[in-house]
């Protein structure tokens, strides 16, 4: 089963600027209402440096100098530290020094230099319509595609979806209802389309293909360690993701996955693995990556040619929208 001529139609047709639903959110969402300067910085065409600005754990600014975004075992630069005073960023580290202001992020370092402005990335699959005949599990209208999973039980239904849906169409964890929401319907092979954001505080959540396989959501701009978004911790022995690919807190995201199930004989003896091709914001992230028996929680479920999609609630509120997904014809 191939996915790449779907993925094609799905990126020719996705929804460039701003839709109804992006401008019905919330405005204490929106980047331009926190922290204009966290995000992606760029130069001019040929610029031989990029920049991503966030905040460390310590509150403090950080922003890694790169030579591009979004290429395998990035290298960063430089990180350069510093505080804000008076509309003024100013930062410091491996040699260079810099400054946020007006509208520019400028730097130096001996006889090197760099002119840089805020961009917006989005990915080109943002707002992607779902094709005919695709299920859609989730678009803004209600929840009646899942249901509260039961406690460790996690294929179990226990009644019917907790979370909440705000303004706009959008869907938003509950913490502490459950551990996350499962379909009604299971899926084997499939192309899964899914929106998501973190809102700018420490995140954990995640998408369980089959309520198994994990693709994780975690606040990881800027970060160059720990679990990055989309690494399937819990069934690939630790196998990251060797490009990342985050957008800052409160942009949206979007996972697009080529899922391909386990194969069973007719004695049901396992004879192949899953294997998932992941697309995370636009950017191909894993190529037929074999993910095998689940570990943890998902590991006392064993494995099987179908299973339910779970989005997965860990204490702490990330947002998702526009979810559904396409099956191969028979």
């Amino acid at each position: 089963m191939k996915f790449s001529p779907l993925f094609a139609l799905i990126l020719a047709a996705a929804v460039t600027g701003r839709s109804a639903v992006e401008e019905a959110i919330d405005s204490r969402f929106k980047p331009a209402a926190t922290d204009p300067v966290i995000g992606d910085w760029e130069g001019p065409a040929g610029s031989p440096y990029v920049a991503q600005v966030s905040l460390d754990e310590h509150g403090d600014y950080q922003a890694n100098l790169l030579n591009q975004f979004d290429v395998a075992d990035n290298v960063v630069v430089a990180t350069l530290r510093g505080q804000k005073r008076e509309g003024r960023l100013t930062l410091k580290g491996g040699g260079w020094s810099g400054v946020i202001a007006d509208g520019h992020f400028k730097g130096a370092k001996e006889t090197e230099g760099f002119d840089l402005q805020r961009v917006a990335r989005p990915s080109p699959t943002l707002g992607a319509k779902a094709p005919a005949g695709a299920v859609v599990l989730f678009d803004g209208k209600n929840l009646d595609a899942f249901a509260n999973k039961k406690g460790k039980e996690w294929l179990v239904e226990d009644g019917p979806a907790p979370w909440k849906i705000v303004d706009g169409g959008i869907l938003e964890v509950v913490p502490g209802t459950g551990g996350g929401i499962i379909t009604h319907q299971k899926f084997g092979d499939c192309h899964l389309h899914v929106e998501f954001r973190t809102l700018g505080a420490p995140s954990n959540s995640g998408v369980f293909l089959q309520t198994r396989y994990e693709a994780n959501i975690n606040e990881t701009y800027g970060r160059t360690d720990g679990t990055p978004n989309a690494g399937f911790d819990n069934c690939t022995d630790n196998i990251h993701p060797r490009i990342r690919a985050c957008r800052p807190p409160l942009e949206w995201q979007t996972f697009d996955i080529d899922f391909r199930a386990p194969r069973f004989d007719a004695a049901g003896k396992k004879t192949a693995s899953a294997t998932a091709t992941v697309f995370f914001n636009g950017v191909k992230i894993y190529d037929r990556q074999v993910l095998d028996l689940p570990h943890g929680a998902a590991g006392r479920l064993g494995e099987a040619p179908t299973g339910p999609l779970m989005l997965q609630e860990h204490g702490m509120p990330v947002q998702f929208r526009n979810i559904w997904l396409v099956t191969p014809n028979p």
